[in-house]
């Protein structure tokens, strides 16, 4: 089990319908490769954490790095791990609506929303993800 975590720029007039692709091809793809992960937009920039079999989210990133929907790709965590933090997320997403800092969390196929909360998350990940969507 591996796991990449990146940072990333939105490129200028990024929209919803843009944000929506991304996330329905995500989900497909990761559906297909039994990868997990969780993407946060804080409304200029993104982060992203996949989860799989190493091979397959390098793979993805690869992609990932020739998408032109953003700019400045930057890994910041690759790292063998033992247990997924985010193991019933085909793809996830929590995006900041305004500059008071209200966000949504968008919930993909009936999954349970808890399971952001899962205390055997690990604390840096989460802090990490948390510190992410405070930046504006």
């Amino acid at each position: 089990m591996y796991r990449l975590v990146y940072v990333s720029t939105a490129v200028d007039g990024l929209q919803d319908d843009d944000i929506d692709s991304i996330l329905n091809v995500s989900q497909s793809n990761n559906d297909e490769r039994y990868l997990t992960g969780f993407l946060a937009h804080n409304g200029r920039a993104f982060m992203q954490a996949l989860e799989g079999e190493r091979e397959e989210v390098l793979e993805i990133y690869g992609r990932i790095l020739e998408d032109d929907r953003h700019f400045g790709v930057a890994q910041i965590i690759g790292e063998p791990v033992e247990k997924r933090a985010f193991p019933e997320w085909s793809m996830n997403y929590h995006r900041v609506d305004d500059h008071e800092g209200s966000s949504t969390m968008i919930v993909r196929q009936d999954e349970s929303i808890d399971a952001l909360l899962n205390p055997d998350m690990p604390r840096d990940l989460l802090y990490l993800f948390s510190k992410f969507l405070r930046m504006r």
